[in-house]
């Protein structure tokens, strides 16, 4: 993925397959942390994100969707499981989700259903103690951020995007020809935080092919950053988690 601005984007792509029409097969995209005002598909003439635009030319693009909780775990949490944050945590520990809220998750409908799912890239889900991850995908890889650049069986050094996809590739290349499936790639470079560098390579979350790509790019800043917009905020709103 070619971008790294803040929010949360999700793109939901079905592929036509020779399965019945009610059957489609699924790629799923989840990249953390990302807006969509930082997509050509959703209007953004600065940013240049092709392979993201033809994709939602071919697939499903959201255009009346939000985020009910603009904390990234819980907006997976929220899709994995289909509940709000309010829903599967308890008042006591709303960090955390009850076991009977994630006993079945997305992945295990459809795989009731006959799909075949796969799982690669972050996880970061806040699960309950003894929660096996793994069970609820045919085939699954947490791919964190720590490192993004992931040394290879080579000795080369590869982007964590760009792993995310190999697994993806792999799966669909070992899909039986006569099984729908369910593939997860979700991305985490979006996610950067200011500690992201390391010497030599320069600010760390993107893979090198892009770097300097708007070096000579004035980008708007985001229309939220505005101190007054804060400053107008309820006062419990300022001091709750990372506004301190």
């Amino acid at each position: 993925m070619k971008t790294a601005i803040h929010s949360i984007l999700f793109v939901f792509i079905s592929i036509t397959a020779a399965q019945a029409a009610d059957q489609p097969n699924i790629v799923f995209f989840f990249t953390d942390d990302q807006t969509t005002s930082t997509i050509g598909c959703y209007g953004n003439d600065v940013v240049q994100t092709p392979n993201i635009d033809a994709l939602a030319a071919r697939g499903v693009r959201f255009e009346n969707a939000f985020v009910s909780h603009s904390i990234c775990w819980v907006s997976r949490t929220t899709i994995l499981s289909g509940m709000t944050g309010r829903s599967y945590g308890t008042p006591g520990n709303p960090e955390l989700a009850r076991a009977g809220a994630v006993d079945t998750l997305y992945s295990d409908i459809l795989r009731a259903n006959g799909y075949r799912t796969g799982y690669f890239g972050k996880w970061h889900a806040k699960m309950p103690k003894g929660y096996v991850k793994e069970d609820h995908f045919d085939e699954f890889e947490a791919i964190g951020r720590n490192p993004f650049y992931k040394k290879q069986p080579d000795g080369s050094l590869r982007h964590e995007t760009e792993v995310i996809v190999d697994r993806g590739i792999e799966f669909l290349k070992s899909q039986p020809k006569d099984k729908p499936f369910a593939l997860n790639m979700w991305f985490n470079a979006c996610h950067a935080e200011d500690g992201d560098r390391r010497p030599g390579i320069g600010h760390f979350p993107w893979p090198r092919a892009v770097d300097g790509m708007y070096d000579d790019v004035d980008i708007a800043p985001p229309r939220l950053s505005d101190v007054a917009i804060f400053d107008a905020l309820p006062a419990f709103l300022k001091t709750t988690i990372n506004r301190e």
